[in-house]
């Protein structure tokens, strides 16, 4: 496709948090919208990578409140994204160490509305038991269960947004890279610099994921500290007769771990985390022995399991843990959507609607410049 020389609104970033923002700009009215991803496809790493969880409870009240509204949407999406339901809605069980936290979870699902079902010890491993013998060991003193989570179509999901937000008109460039961002002196416009040449803009969107705090530091902000989280996944070949069931399983204590049916068999994490400089990260070299240490208290059935394929991905968070979504303090023309954490497939249509109405706020005819991020 070719590079426009202008445009109203530059994305930076063709992943969940990008695609969904331009398509919800396209559809309500914004022109002339152009995606920028400096892969050959897009979704090439976080999006691309993760376990596809829809888990609308999240670690705190700001990402959960973005996370109930997209599965809403993930359940009845717009036919123009998929005629199918993108998540299967088939429940999740979240576990906890002690009731306290069991408790927190139960405070915020009545502050969303999320439907759930507290869990005591026994309940919880009925639960268990009926999911199968591959979660034979795992243990939790309480839990909750919420009907309304499910695994995500992740492929389907993007792909989706992007089949959608083309059809509307918004140009998305693959193997395009962000270079440099100038202002254009008191019009409050922007040129953006790539590989492939100069677009001028009124308003770049950075979701750049683990990268976003390189984009707002070429943009001039002063919000760029991000942390990279590297994180391993395991999938099984298939395993019948101990084919994995419903729900997903999502241990949040100190023997973190979530475990998901796939293609037979499961696919799960042991919840690593190690901070790393941005890049296309790949799995260590000890992964497999690391996984298999940490299964062996968490899961002990699943850390004997034969390992089909295993890869590493990313997940981004801002220093206090929320979503980055608003805009910059002091760039006017750069808004954030960045941070997600790891919700990103299940929070992605929530945030890309809010960062749409707010933009197209900022573009409107005799709007003021907003300058304040939420």
């Amino acid at each position: 496709m070719a590079r426009p020389d202008h445009a109203e609104v530059v994305i930076i970033g063709g992943g969940f948090a990008g695609a969904a923002t331009a398509w919800e700009l396209a559809r309500i009215g914004v022109r002339d919208v152009v995606v920028l991803e400096r892969e050959a496809r897009c979704g090439h790493h976080a999006s691309g990578r993760g376990a596809g969880l829809g888990r609308q409870l999240c670690e705190e009240d700001e990402i959960t409140r973005f996370a109930v509204r997209g599965a809403a949407r993930l359940r009845r999406p717009e036919p123009e994204v998929s005629e199918r339901a993108l998540i299967d809605a088939s429940g999740s069980l979240l576990l906890c160490d002690d009731e306290g936290a069991r408790d927190a979870l139960i405070a915020r699902a009545a502050r969303f509305a999320v439907r759930c079902e507290l869990l005591d010890g026994v309940a919880v491993q009925r639960h268990l038991e009926h999911a199968g013998p591959l979660l034979e060991g795992v243990r939790a003193s309480c839990g909750v269960f919420v009907p309304d989570d499910g695994v995500i179509a992740v492929g389907p999901l993007l792909d989706g947004l992007l089949r959608a937000a083309a059809a509307r008109g918004v140009r998305v460039l693959t193997g395009c890279g962000l270079e440099a961002l100038r202002s254009v002196g008191g019009r409050g416009e922007v040129v953006a610099a790539t590989s492939a040449g100069e677009i001028r803009a009124r308003c770049v969107v950075d979701a750049a994921g683990a990268w976003a705090g390189e984009v707002g530091r070429l943009a001039g902000s002063r919000d760029t500290r991000f942390l990279a989280i590297r994180r391993h996944l395991f999938v099984s070949a298939p395993t019948p007769p101990r084919r994995y069931g419903q729900p997903f399983v999502w241990h949040l204590g100190a023997r973190a771990m979530y475990v998901r049916p796939e293609r037979g068999g499961a696919m799960w994490s042991w919840c690593d985390g190690v901070e790393v400089e941005p890049h296309d990260v790949v799995a260590t070299p000890t992964a497999l022995s690391d996984m298999e240490d940490a299964m062996a208290e968490r899961a002990p059935a699943l850390a004997r399991l034969p390992v089909a394929s295993y890869w590493a991905g990313l997940r981004t968070f801002a220093p206090d843990g929320r979503p980055v979504l608003g805009w910059d303090r002091e760039v006017p023309w750069l808004y954030w959507v960045a941070a997600l954490g790891g919700h990103g497939a299940t929070a992605c249509l929530a945030m890309g609607e809010a960062a749409a109405a707010q933009i197209a706020a900022r573009l409107a005819p005799g709007a003021a410049p907003v300058t304040t991020r939420a």
